[in-house]
């Protein structure tokens, strides 16, 4: 029997891997196909399964200089941190990734990505994370 330890050990992956690694999760998770649905003015969108995993922003809402500020969902952000350790979701390539999956399983056109991560032993305040073109914004609100 074999184990490795991956605590103790560096392994290199490379963008494109990584960015393969992430569309494979997020197929399996929701895709392969995503659906969405204007609703008044923002664009909500769905899995395969029906469930309602974003939310886009097309005018209120949105973070300044966005077009359109696609919202991760509280419930998308918990099932997608059973497999990714929230460390990694903060980083600029995961966010890029994800939107970049979006855009092109949807035909949309969307500009910026927001996370909101619960902090704090209650849980009292929430930190935001926000990335647009190339350029991240963090806020963190009580």
């Amino acid at each position: 029997m074999f184990i490795v330890y991956l605590s103790y050990m560096n392994i290199i992956v490379t963008k494109s891997q990584y960015q393969k690694i992430i569309y494979t999760l997020l197929d399996t998770l929701y895709g392969p196909k995503l659906t969405y649905k204007k609703v008044s003015q923002r664009i909500e969108i769905f899995s395969r399964e029906g469930d309602h995993i974003f939310t886009v922003y097309t005018v209120g809402g949105k973070a300044k200089g966005c077009e359109q500020d696609m919202y991760v969902n509280s419930e998308t952000g918990e099932e997608i941190d059973k497999f990714i350790p929230m460390a990694a979701t903060r980083k600029k390539l995961f966010s890029k990734t994800v939107l970049s999956y979006v855009n092109e399983k949807t035909g949309l056109d969307i500009d910026c990505i927001e996370f909101w991560y619960e902090k704090g032993p209650r849980h009292d305040s929430r930190y935001n994370f926000s990335v647009k073109k190339n350029k991240k914004i963090k806020r963190i609100t009580n």
